[in-house]
């Protein structure tokens, strides 16, 4: 009993000499709680204590970026979710760009030619891209600005990046490069009513030069052919070239043309939309 009393004389002792301690150099009150933070604080120097239901200025903001950091983080676990989907193994279809720099409407400065994706051809290969790895077909889209600073020798630049993907990724069949054609003219690019949408027009160019010409011929009739049974004869129209085109490459060698440079962009990914799915219902064939 009597060791019990001297404990608690010597403690009751120590936080009264504290207690004098801090009013001492502060010329303040210290309340217990108060001394309680004191003692635990000088103990632990790291942790800031802050009482229940007391906030200090600019907590708001911190909360908010909490806030915003989860958000970013569900966005991030949307966007790994979207690329597993994505995962359709082996690429069966490669989708470049020989003029990567052709733009649409709003993108008319540069006449009607951006390094900026957006609004581009680049862009309706995006979408394209989409559409054919929702339907589980693997895609590469290769996005090389092959006329970009120069116009000269883009088929030849194209060439070549084609053929080294081909090597990288032997399992790809269809080969699309996608275009936008071009008028002078200050009129509103041709459109189409697909499913109560509209969608730029659309049309192929053919190379009638080279050893795959037939087999080319014969795939560009089966799209037409799905287009015009599946979706009101929202075709395109053949335009037959005796030019190059890269079409040698394979014999589901694609050079669309996605309206004009007067279409606007959403018009062209609508259209970028329907194409997706005839092209993969003859893929799938």
């Amino acid at each position: 009993m009597r060791q019990k009393q001297t404990i608690l004389f010597f403690a009751l002792l120590y936080v009264v000499s504290v207690a004098g301690f801090f009013f001492k150099m502060t010329g303040e009150a210290v309340s217990g709680q108060q001394l309680t933070a004191m003692c635990i604080e000088s103990s632990l120097p790291c942790m800031e204590l802050i009482a229940d239901n007391d906030t200090e200025p600019g907590d708001e903001n911190i909360t908010a970026a909490v806030q915003t950091e989860t958000e970013k983080s569900k966005e991030d676990e949307k966007i790994k979710t979207k690329k597993v989907k994505k995962n359709n193994g082996a690429p069966k279809v490669l989708i470049y760009h020989t003029h990567a720099t052709e733009s649409y409407l709003p993108a008319s400065s540069g006449n009607y030619h951006t390094t900026k994706e957006e609004n581009t051809v680049r862009d309706a290969g995006d979408v394209l891209t989409d559409v054919l790895e929702e339907r589980g077909i693997g895609v590469v889209h290769d996005k090389t600005l092959h006329d970009n600073p120069s116009y000269n020798e883009s088929y030849s630049r194209s060439f070549e990046t084609v053929k080294a993907l081909l090597k990288k990724y032997p399992s790809i069949e269809c080969i699309i490069d996608l275009h936008r054609d071009a008028t002078a003219a200050e009129v509103a690019g041709p459109v189409q009513t697909v499913g109560g949408k509209t969608c730029a027009v659309y049309s192929y160019v053919l190379s009638n030069t080279t050893e795959t010409y037939e087999e080319n011929s014969a795939f560009l009739g089966k799209l037409n052919t799905i287009a015009d049974s599946k979706y009101g004869g929202y075709t395109g129209e053949i335009l037959e070239r005796p030019y190059w085109y890269n079409q040698e490459l394979s014999g589901k060698s694609i050079l669309i043309e996605m309206g004009n440079n007067r279409n606007n962009i959403e018009d062209v990914r609508r259209c970028a939309e329907v194409f997706g799915e005839i092209l993969a219902d003859a893929l799938e064939e």
